[in-house]
């Protein structure tokens, strides 16, 4: 296998699917973060406690964080709680995970052989593509501005005309608590903004792997991941599965508050949840379709090619040691020939159970986990948790 040289392994070794773009280098410059990422947990506590606290202090402030004189206190509203304290730190963490195994599978492509070396040019201008597109100012001006867009026309959340923590209502009208300022203001731009850079990412690196799948890769069918080399994209997409638990916490928590304040029943939502799930599954992984019409003929290839050769090395076995031509004196017992055609046969059996999508279990079961697991919570609002928990030891026992 040829190595890259040294410009491509530099090109290889610095790609980063987060660590680029305005907002990211000017928190650098402010010295909120470091360049590699170093303690993203503190990070994460900081910005999440960043966009909360406020809201409880002001909260407390207006003595409209308790039960009393709104129908909904800050402390009992858990969509927000779930928001900042879950989602926030969560679309925090992912940067430094995703960023590892996306650069992991960049450096894979070619240290494992698949790009061949007349393409390492063409692999690292689609590297450099997506470093710049990483670094778009007018694309981060289009999120901000969408997020700029959608605070104008936001809509407090709350139920009912009551008085809640972010919406005072009297006799002269609704006026916006201090800390329902600082919500609308600070804590739903942050958190829609940090949304929306994911979301581009998302995007660019789908972008990257269309173009690499329209390479010529180097794919073999007998590979034993069943997907010619490239199995190791299932478990790399899955990973993203972090950003999509922060997004169905949020989604899950807000059912909730519809259950328990605006008197909704789960069983209202069993098809919205079951098809965000499904939905979920096909954004997610479908990325991985474009390398789809590649394997198939990968596939078909192989299945032609081995079967070509599985029947010249049959024939060729029927007659040495079935019709007995050419075979004088020499023992089956002990014969390598026999080895070779179970050999044979487990070759070809790799071609025949080729998948044609590389994504197998371990890219779909975390996924599931991913989108469901934020839902289960909301099964207590249909039984009591003692009630539940009686229900399933009856069924045990």
């Amino acid at each position: 296998m040829d190595k890259p040289d040294k410009q491509v392994s530099l090109i290889l070794e610095d790609f980063s699917l987060t660590k680029g773009g305005p907002f990211f280098k000017l928190v650098v410059r402010s010295g909120l973060i470091k360049p590699e990422f170093a303690r993203p947990a503190r990070r994460a506590a900081f910005l999440a406690l960043l966009t909360w606290l406020p809201l409880l202090i002001l909260s407390l402030v207006q003595n409209v964080a308790f039960a009393g004189p709104v129908t909904l206190p800050f402390l009992w509203d858990f969509t927000v709680h779930v928001r900042f304290l879950i989602c926030v730190p969560l679309l925090i963490i992912a940067e430094v995970v995703l960023d590892a195994r996306t650069n992991a599978v960049v450096k894979h492509f070619v240290n494992s052989g698949l790009v061949h070396e007349k393409d390492y040019a063409a692999f690292a201008a689609a590297v450099r593509q997506a470093c710049r597109l990483r670094d778009s100012l007018l694309a981060e001006a289009l999120l901000l501005g969408v997020v700029i867009v959608n605070v104008i026309f936001f809509r407090v959340e709350y139920l009912g005309s009551a008085s809640n923590w972010q919406i005072a209502v009297s006799a002269a009208g609704k006026t916006r608590t201090l800390a329902g300022w600082w919500y609308l203001l600070v804590g739903i731009p942050f958190f829609q903004f940090l949304l929306a850079r994911w979301l581009w990412r998302f995007f660019i690196w789908s972008h990257f792997l269309r173009g690499v799948s329209k390479m010529n890769l180097r794919l073999i069918p007998t590979h034993p991941d069943l997907a010619a080399g490239l199995g190791f994209l299932s478990a790399a997409q899955a990973k993203y599965g972090i950003v999509v638990f922060a997004l169905s916490s949020v989604i899950a928590a807000r059912i909730g508050e519809e259950i328990v304040y605006g008197g909704a029943s789960l069983l209202d939502y069993k098809f919205i949840i079951g098809g965000y799930v499904v939905m979920m599954l096909i954004i997610l992984l479908a990325p991985l379709l474009v390398f789809t019409p590649k394997l198939l003929l990968v596939k078909r290839r192989g299945l032609l090619e081995y079967g070509a050769l599985a029947n010249e090395y049959t024939q060729a076995f029927d007659e040495k040691w079935i019709r007995k031509q050419g075979s004088e004196g020499e023992l089956l017992l002990g014969s390598a020939d026999v080895q070779s055609l179970a050999d044979l046969g487990n070759s070809f059996g790799f071609v025949r159970g080729m998948r044609t999508f590389p994504l197998d279990l371990n890219g779909v079961i975390p996924v599931i986990m991913a989108t469901a697991i934020p839902m289960l919570p909301l099964a207590l609002t249909v039984y009591p948790f003692d009630e539940l928990v009686l229900k399933i030891l009856g069924f045990l026992f």
